[in-house]
């Protein structure tokens, strides 16, 4: 059973920083180093001085981005640009953004979620964690000893038990509130943040989650991070016990069933590198996909957009977009789904079913020949259509394949087979902004 609590969060105080969009910022891995530098240069306080500091041609053991992120947290606190809640609080965190002509209202419980073990099946990863990343986070989690940022986490209540009550307290006046510039969707997102305080609610929220299974859908790494950091202090600090602050991570909990979250697929792109024959690839391709070649009237029709919607299927289809340069795409769909259970007898059903996995092995396996110890080499990834086939006409790439996005079911289904998503397969969108609240142990 997963086991969250309340906490005394800190936030950025509205008294000295008018504007709170101006201090947050994505997620850390979600930025390159120039918006890095951009953020970083906006504020002073910008929270990506801590999150994502900038390396030194002088850094050393005693002053570096991780000791700097310490420093600047220590004196943002004393200097009461962050400054703690008195009480115990869980905090309801509400996201609006228009995506597609549609407003999307995503809201969750932010939270203390206790650790355990992955294989415990208290909390699931969807996705598999990675090594160099870890060790980054580690190193900035043990110098400042908080949790700048939030995990996402999913968790399934068909009955929607929460619901009404967290309708009800987003009926009043929120405790934070910023907007934020989406690149990745080029939109505008309005958080809120209501602060639950009022023990008898409290208790509601933690015992009606007591018995669910939690997703990690976004924090793979800072949760495994997270592990070994617990056990560091478990070893070394003498004052260590049950309710140290090491036990627990700062996360942001949805419901499965509940929730409106934007899942954008993420698209693969054949870089230059790998030979490619388009009549090749596309006589090989009929092995096991009909194959549709569609003529777009560019001078009316955006092909980006016409690709997206023509493979868009809420059926149990396997569909692909693949753009080659010019004024025509092509359209593949899978026509056995039993061939997965034969190529990957040791996986679940759910697991095979991924559009992802049959791209992985039938498109870039079985076709293209690329090992998946090859595919950072040969394969670059994008949220953005329309960037892909830009690079394809700009000859920066050979090729573009659109896919689908994944489905929330399918992400909790293959959690509990007890498969691992492949990699980069999952983008949900809108994502807890960096800065929002603050865990200090």
């Amino acid at each position: 059973m997963a086991n969250i609590k309340a906490f005394n969060g800190y936030r950025y105080n509205h008294e000295k920083i008018e504007n709170l969009g101006s201090v947050m910022a994505p997620l850390y891995d979600t930025i390159s180093d120039d918006e890095r530098d951009m953020y970083f240069n906006s504020n002073e306080h910008n929270i990506t001085r801590i999150s994502k500091g900038i390396s030194k041609e002088t850094d050393n053991e005693d002053d570096n981005i991780y000791t700097r992120a310490r420093d600047y947290l220590k004196k943002w606190i004393e200097d009461d640009i962050l400054i703690r809640d008195k009480k115990p609080s869980l905090y309801l965190y509400e996201q609006r953004v228009n995506y597609n002509d549609t407003m999307f209202v995503n809201h969750g419980i932010v939270s203390l979620l206790e650790l355990s073990e992955l294989q415990d099946n208290e909390v699931l990863t969807c996705e598999l964690p990675t090594v160099t990343t870890i060790q980054d986070r580690y190193n900035l989690l043990s110098a400042t000893n908080a949790n700048v940022d939030m995990i996402s986490c999913m968790y399934i209540d068909p009955e929607k038990n929460l619901s009404s009550l967290l309708t009800k307290i987003s009926d009043r006046e929120p405790d934070m509130e910023f907007t934020t510039q989406e690149k990745v969707i080029e939109a505008m997102t309005t958080h809120k943040i209501w602060t639950i305080t009022d023990t008898k609610t409290i208790s509601f929220i933690t015992q009606s989650l007591k018995n669910k299974t939690f997703f990690i859908t976004d924090g793979h790494n800072r949760y495994a991070t997270a592990l070994e950091y617990k056990k560091y202090c478990k070893e070394n600090d003498k004052n260590y016990n049950e309710n140290s602050g090491c036990n627990y991570i700062m996360s942001w909990s949805t419901n499965a069933y509940g929730n409106r979250m934007v899942q954008l697929p993420v698209h693969r792109l054949l870089t230059n590198e790998k030979k490619f024959n388009e009549d090749f690839f596309i006589a090989c391709a009929q092995d096991n996909f009909k194959i549709e070649k569609i003529i777009v009237d560019t001078s009316f029709d955006d092909i980006t957009e016409t690709m997206k919607k023509l493979i868009h299927t809420s059926r149990m289809e396997t569909k692909f977009g693949v753009y080659c340069g010019g004024n025509y795409f092509y359209r593949l769909t899978l026509t056995d789904k039993g061939i997965m259970k034969k190529l990957l007898p040791d996986k679940s059903s759910a697991y095979g079913n991924l559009d992802v996995t049959v791209f992985n092995e039938l498109i870039l396996g079985d076709i293209l020949n690329i090992k998946k110890e090859d595919y950072d080499k040969y394969i670059k990834y994008t949220k953005r259509a329309s960037k892909g086939t830009a690079a394809v006409n700009n000859n920066e790439v050979s090729c573009l394949f659109i896919l689908n996005p994944v489905k929330a079911e399918q992400i909790r289904e293959v959690a509990l087979s007890g498969d691992v998503m492949p990699d980069r397969s999952i983008y949900i969108f809108p994502k807890p902004e960096t800065g929002v609240i603050i865990n200090k142990f």
